[in-house]
Formats: structure tokens, C-alpha cells, sequence
């Protein structure tokens, strides 16, 4: 139970993340594409998954339905000048938890499988980090 919560919330990291990036990054050009780089973690999420111009769009949406509130939510944990406390960080999971499993339900049986994959290589990677830094 405890690795998939670490599952999900690091896909709903990589995803809000992505979404930060992009609300921060270059102006709004080129973006009625409904694409992203690639870049960033939310790229890797979606990496080797071909979406359709409809899914794109959705996962559009799914992003800016949540960018508002994760912003918000940076903005108050940059204003401390630390780390975040429990309770923000807590709600920055949900919302990303959130944001990973609206995403998820978009795609289909087989993007779901590749979607999942790249969940347990980032979780990994993660984990790999986690360990080397202690």
C-alpha cells in the first residue's frame, strides 16, 4: 500500500511539476498544439505513449484545471523559505494525486501499461536517489 501512495505521488509530482515548468517557462506560443516538450518530469510520464490530439487536449485541461491551486500552494511554501510543512505538502500530494489519476484514466489499456511503467522507473530513480543521498 505504502509503494504505490510512493508510486502515485511521484507521478503527481512529475506531472505538477511539468505544470509549474510550463506556466513559468516561454510565452503562450504554439501552445493551442496541446503538446509539451517532453522535458521535465511530466514528459517522462508520458514518455513513449502516443497520445491522440484529443488526449492531448485533456491532459491539457487536466494540467491547467490544477496549475492555479499547486501554484498557490508553491507560493506559500516558497514564502516560509524552507520546505514545505506537512499540512502543504500533504495537500500538494492530493492534488497531484489527483491531477496522475485523471491523466491515467484518459488513456487507453495499453498507455496505461507503458503510463505505469514509466511510474515504476521514476519511482526508482527516485528511490536510488533517496538512498544514495543518506
Amino acid at each position: 500500500m505504502k509503494a504505490i501512495r510512493i508510486a502515485t505521488l511521484a507521478a503527481a509530482l512529475c506531472v505538477g511539476m511539468t505544470s509549474v515548468a510550463a506556466a513559468q517557462g516561454a510565452p503562450p506560443q504554439g501552445q493551442g498544439q496541446g503538446e509539451r516538450r517532453g522535458g521535465g518530469m511530466g514528459g517522462m510520464l508520458l514518455k513513449d505513449i502516443n497520445l491522440t490530439d484529443a488526449q492531448k487536449e485533456q491532459v491539457k485541461t487536466i494540467r491547467e484545471k490544477y496549475l492555479p491551486q499547486q501554484m498557490e500552494l508553491r507560493k506559500a511554501a516558497q514564502a516560509t523559505g524552507g520546505p514545505p510543512d506537512e499540512a502543504t505538502r500533504s495537500k500538494m500530494m492530493d492534488l497531484q494525486t489527483k491531477q496522475a489519476a485523471e491523466i491515467r484514466a484518459i488513456l487507453s489499456g495499453d498507455q496505461q501499461a507503458t503510463f505505469d511503467k514509466n511510474l515504476a522507473e521514476m519511482k526508482s530513480r527516485m528511490d536510488s536517489r533517496r538512498s544514495g543521498s543518506n
